[in-house]
């Protein structure tokens, strides 16, 4: 999944997937095979039966879809993306730099 582990990920749950306490109660066992199961169009039994690397695929892909369906859901993939860059943007350090010298300079 797309989520980072560690303390990373927890900030990014505790942010953008709160959940209240009695809904920790009500966690349903098959919500991933159903939302494979509508973004593929297979019965249960068929994802069930898939490799494992298909259903690996389904699973990203599914999950993928889902939050694209919405504004919301697509800045949060969009935030996902952002913490997983590991390269620094050069143009957008410029621009911040080229901001900052611009304040000074009046």
């Amino acid at each position: 999944m797309p989520i980072p582990e560690g303390k990373i990920g927890k900030a990014i749950i505790d942010k953008y997937l709160k959940s209240e306490k009695w809904e920790e109660s009500y966690i349903l066992c098959t919500s991933e095979l159903r939302r494979i199961s509508k973004y593929s169009g297979l019965n249960f039994n068929e994802v069930l039966d898939l490799p494992y690397s298909l259903y690996l695929l389904y699973r990203k892909e599914s999950w993928i879809d889902s939050w694209n369906r919405t504004d919301e859901g697509r800045e949060f993939l969009k935030t996902l993306w952002r913490l997983q860059q590991t390269k620094a943007d050069i143009k957008k350090i410029r621009e911040f730099q080229q901001g900052k010298e611009a304040k000074f300079c009046h």
